[in-house]
């Protein structure tokens, strides 16, 4: 009897071991999910040709997966999320048709999608992956371009139409002419993004070869870009830098620090009461704020912030940011 038993228990293992149901759940992100038009293609899947989008999905997926690494796709995701927020229907469009295999959102079988060697695409993806967070303007002739995501991001923000109309069989891509960079510039940043702006080389260019092109600055919330536009005939306005803010709490007090990342510099502000704290705070424009985690603990005991009224204003404070 026990042998009988002995072998059930390991016959009932084995079918457990090699059961089909068993599930597997990848826990990277993949950047085909992050595709809504292949998410819901997975679904039709009726007729041949559903399939066979399916298939070209697969595919495609495929041949960018050697080359978004995971930054890559973080990247994406806080892209995704940015433009989660856009209202305007004709953002919306363009949206619909941005492909996030690559930092720039291009579908390469679409018009003016192509990323093959020697093209501009390439080389205005290989200066997005060196700022992947900045919307990135390059210069071509007279106007200053963008595409993909960059693109409806200006369409969103900076009020331009899109290049080519709403066509949906080219990627998205919109720009702004040489003359009115400096509007551009302070709509984006105004908005809280950062741009990286990519010059050309001027002069003349022998045949068969492409202008060269250079990363000349970039403009930051509280940082102006002044590159190509010191002749212009009024003032430039140098406001005051936007640091990104700290605080946390101690026995001695409170502690504020400032870090201006475009002045490669930092201030700090130690023993504070909680009033002075919030005065700081509100008379203060931060590009960021940060809170440690030795705030949510009071004399009480307690985790709760603010709930027996200690510290209470400064949640206020911040939760109103």
């Amino acid at each position: 009897m026990r042998r009988i038993a002995t072998r059930n228990a390991v016959v009932s293992f084995a079918f457990l071991f090699h059961s089909p149901f068993r599930t597997y759940t990848s826990f990277n992100p993949s950047p085909l999910l992050l595709n809504t038009r292949y998410y819901e293609r997975r679904y039709c899947v009726g007729d041949r040709k559903a399939v066979k989008g399916i298939t070209t999905a697969s595919k495609k997926f495929k041949k960018f997966n050697d080359v978004l690494s995971d930054k890559d796709l973080s990247h994406l995701v806080w892209w995704k999320e940015r433009l989660q927020e856009c209202r305007k229907p004709s953002t919306l469009q363009l949206i619909e048709r941005l492909m996030y295999t690559n930092l720039l959102g291009l579908d390469p079988s679409l018009r003016n999608g192509s990323l093959k060697d020697g093209n501009l695409n390439l080389e205005m993806l290989q200066f997005k992956s060196k700022f992947p967070r900045e919307v990135l303007l390059c210069r071509v002739g007279d106007f200053y371009e963008a595409i993909g995501i960059d693109a409806c991001i200006l369409v969103e923000y900076a009020g331009l139409n899109p290049f080519g109309g709403l066509r949906s069989d080219s990627v998205p891509k919109a720009g702004c002419p040489v003359v009115n960079l400096r509007q551009t510039l302070d709509d984006l940043t105004r908005n809280g993004f950062s741009v990286c702006i990519v010059e050309e080389v001027q002069g003349p260019t022998p045949a068969r070869s492409r202008k060269g092109r250079f990363i000349s600055g970039h403009a930051h919330p509280g940082s102006p870009y002044v590159y190509g536009l010191v002749g212009v005939d009024h003032d430039l306005e140098f406001p005051e830098p936007m640091p990104v803010v700290g605080i946390s709490r101690s026995a001695r007090g409170y502690c504020m620090i400032s870090i201006f990342e475009t002045m490669k510099a930092y201030s700090l502000d130690d023993c504070l009461t909680e009033e002075a704290l919030v005065t700081k705070l509100r008379t203060c424009r931060c590009h960021h704020l940060f809170l440690h985690v030795s705030l949510r603990h009071n004399a009480s005991g307690t985790c709760r912030w603010g709930e027996f009224g200690e510290g209470g204003l400064l949640w206020g404070e911040c939760n109103g940011k």
